[in-house]
């Protein structure tokens, strides 16, 4: 065979492999480089006791794409049963990170007032404050973001404080971005409980919320509530509000313009001990100012109890400067009390300059008793010789033949 044929031979040889090779990457499905055949297309199932129950999903060839397609379909929302067989299954997770991991994934899932329902009935039945506590406040505003009035709904009726606390949460996120219907649902339905000594504690929490962002508006609305434990929290959380937004002069010039009653009282107390547990000599120098009323011993009292905890001498210089009265009365006591681990024969001291005399009566033996509890022979030994009345000498001095 001559050159010239073996090289056209060969020329012919390669086109043909060139041309079976373009075919092959043409038709192959899976377009590899050297025409692989296709990778197999598998199905996979969920299991039976999955929340979504048993449907085919096509499966990718890698375990990170099965991986994948298994997270979606965990992500389809579940029935209300399913959310309940869930969530049961994400407590049982001893892993407190991959808990929570679950829970937040399982939240997402939740689509419909039935399953977040559910989901809620099931984390009650396993409540406890440690680890259940935050888990019911995320599924609560997740609710409340959805469906706020269906949210308080479902637990409106709680008297326990986990629903209660769920209740908060609820108003808290919605005071936020509808404040008028949040405030008009707390409003009617704590209706009743605002008649009680404990007061409507829907408000409490819509009023800390609402302060941050309309601190005008929630002192009005706290100012209206009826007297009770519930106007007192929420008088604190406003009050907070203002001594963080505004200046210590600003809260004390809008304490002083509210119209005498109940409520003057207790801001003014209430700024008092908030007060001088930052400058304890500057609100002294505030408290001095105040007119005279029935609410300025309690004010003074808040003063000097929180200044005689780190520098009782200048407390005590302090109130030296007011005459005995029926003014000070309780501050005196107050003082008193708060010295007497430290000196209980000065608070003894302090306890009889007070004009009442039930008052001076109780507090002494209040003192006297404490003192007898701590160090009984040193308090006995100084009842002897002092000039307390017989009564006071009989019960916490040395005893006859004792």
């Amino acid at each position: 065979m001559s050159r010239h044929t073996l090289l056209l031979q060969s020329t012919c040889c390669a086109a043909a492999i060139a041309g079976s090779f373009l075919l092959g990457r043409a038709t192959s499905p899976s377009g590899g480089a050297l025409g692989a055949a296709a990778a197999p297309t598998r199905t996979v199932r969920l299991a039976a006791d999955s929340p979504l129950g048993s449907r085919p999903i096509s499966a990718a060839a890698t375990p990170e794409e099965a991986a994948q397609a298994a997270l979606a379909a965990r992500l389809k929302a579940p029935t209300p049963e399913q959310a309940q067989v869930r969530l049961k299954a994400i407590f049982e997770n001893s892993d407190p990170v991959g808990r929570m991991t679950d829970f937040l994934g399982f939240l997402k899932t939740l689509d419909s007032n039935e399953a977040r329902s559910a989901a809620l009935g099931t984390l009650m039945e396993n409540f406890n404050p440690r680890e259940r506590a935050r888990e019911l406040n995320m599924l609560m505003s997740q609710w409340a973001g959805a469906d706020p009035a269906a949210a308080l709904a479902s637990v409106k009726d709680s008297k326990e404080w986990p629903g209660q606390m769920a209740a908060s949460t609820v108003l808290t996120k919605w005071v936020a971005s509808n404040p008028d219907a949040a405030i008009a649902w707390a409003a009617e339905n704590g209706k009743a409980a605002d008649q009680t000594e404990n007061g409507n504690y829907y408000m409490v929490g819509l009023l800390g919320a609402l302060a941050k962002t309309d601190l005008d508006r929630a002192a009005t609305l706290a100012q209206s509530m009826n007297r009770s434990r519930a106007r007192g929290d929420a008088m604190d959380r406003v009050l907070d509000q203002y001594l963080t937004q505004r200046s210590p002069e600003a809260t004390q010039a809008w304490a002083a313009s509210l119209g005498a009653s109940p409520f003057k009282d207790g801001v003014q107390s209430r700024l008092a001990g908030r007060l001088a547990d930052k400058d304890a000599p500057a609100a002294a120098a505030w408290a001095s100012t105040l007119p005279d009323s029935e609410n300025k011993p309690k004010v003074l009292s808040e003063v000097v109890q929180r200044w005689s905890r780190e520098q009782p001498n200048e407390a005590g210089a302090w109130l030296n400067q007011f005459p005995v009265s029926p003014a000070t009365d309780e501050p005196r006591e107050a003082f008193a009390m708060q010295v007497q681990k430290s000196d209980p024969e000065a608070a003894i001291a302090w306890a009889a300059t007070i004009t009442d005399a039930e008052r001076r009566e109780r507090a002494t033996r209040d003192l006297l008793r404490s003192w007898s509890e701590r160090e009984p022979e040193q308090a006995r030994q100084w009842v002897d010789s002092s000039q307390l009345s017989p009564r006071l000498k009989q019960r916490y001095g040395t005893k006859p033949n004792g």
